[in-house]
């Protein structure tokens, strides 16, 4: 066991109390109480590391004072946070991030690791003050302006924000990130003068998803929709199932419509119409059960993206025979979306189509 501990101090005001398995309350209400569960907190999470902890709770503060069994304490309990931020454990790298960061104040890596999970978790004004002493400490430090970017953006500042990345690029005109996060900020008033950062970033991170949405959602400022369509579509494929992916999807389905409008001159589609008569004849024989299975099937295969402006019938359902295009399965999802949802958006506003579909479907014949 190491004769030399690792000792820390933290003010129980900076202490979280939700971590505690009692109420924040009651603990406040009782000293004692609240003395004997944060050094039982500290103590397992040190036992946890190999070793032995000794806490002391006075004069307002936690005092710990950890024996490891064998290795360096500071490095063992940074890359234990490693590996939990790897993870996206946050829950359990951010004592070991505050207690690091409680000892030494100073060191760079904690500042910017612990810093990031904080910007990540909303925690923005104490993320800004580590990673402001950061690059107070270390001007030099191109990835600790670029997460100070992020925070500030996050935080609602872009001009300390544009500032932020301008550094990091003065500092490293490689830095990817700081590329694609200054375009961002940059393409909400000049987008052509964003679009080379655009360009740049995505040679470099060519599958980074929030590099080719703001890429994307960039030309599309520019007009140039047939060059944002196929990155968009990329961006989705990279991992379907994310927010940006979300978003990327939501900006292509704003495209098709755009692009399915100007066809009729923004009138009303005849087609469509007719593909939502079909649906609520083709509901209506299979019972509510049914269509919502088939609604969502559709739903799910439109995560990848539909082309509505292609009329090649090239989708295929397993609840439905025959084969769509993806005009026709989306007309077919958002009829059924009116049954399940009436009025919510379904990503596509074919409204009116709908209710002319519904009109005829409604009309008794003679």
């Amino acid at each position: 066991m190491s004769d030399q501990p690792f000792t820390f101090t933290l003010r129980l005001e900076d202490f979280d109390l939700s971590r505690l398995p009692i109420a924040a309350d009651a603990l406040r209400a009782s000293p004692d109480l609240l003395a004997e569960a944060i050094s039982q907190y500290y103590s397992d999470i040190f036992r946890k590391l190999g070793g032995t902890a000794n806490v002391a709770v006075t004069e307002g503060a936690a005092h710990v004072s950890w024996y490891p069994t064998t290795g360096a304490p500071r490095d063992l309990i940074f890359e234990r946070a490693l590996a939990l931020l790897q993870k996206g454990n946050y829950r359990e790298a951010n004592p070991l991030l505050q207690s690091l960061h409680a000892r030494f104040p100073d060191d760079e890596e904690v500042l910017f690791n612990y810093g990031m999970m904080l910007s990540d978790q909303g925690r923005l004004d104490q993320a800004c003050r580590l990673l402001g002493h950061l690059v107070e400490l270390a001007p030099g430090h191109s990835h600790g302006w670029t997460a100070l970017g992020a925070a500030l953006t996050r935080s609602g500042n872009k001009p300390r924000a544009a500032e932020a990345f301008q550094a990091a690029l003065e500092l490293d005109p490689t830095n990817a990130y700081a590329m694609r996060n200054a375009g961002a900020i940059l393409a909400e008033t000049d987008a052509a003068a964003a679009l080379p950062l655009f360009e740049k970033a995505t040679e470099l991170l060519p599958d980074d998803q929030q590099t080719l949405l703001g890429y994307g959602t960039c030309l599309l400022r520019l007009g140039r929709k047939e060059e944002a369509d196929p990155i968009l579509i990329k961006c989705v494929k990279l991992n379907p199932l994310t927010e940006t992916a979300e978003h990327a999807r939501t900006a292509r389905t704003r495209l098709a419509h755009e692009t399915m409008r100007s066809n009729v001159a923004g009138g009303l589609r005849p087609d469509v119409v007719m593909y939502c008569l079909g649906a609520l004849q083709k509901f209506q024989a299979l019972g509510s059960a049914k269509a919502k299975a088939v609604t969502l099937e559709i739903a799910m295969l439109g995560r990848n993206g539909l082309d509505i402006n292609d009329s090649t019938q090239k989708y295929t359902l397993k609840s439905l025979p025959g084969k769509f295009s993806g005009l026709h399965l989306v007309s077919i999802m958002y009829v059924g979306m009116q049954a399940i949802a009436p009025g919510e958006d379904a990503g596509i506003d074919l409204s009116r189509e709908y209710s002319a579909a519904l009109e005829i479907f409604n009309t008794k014949p003679e």
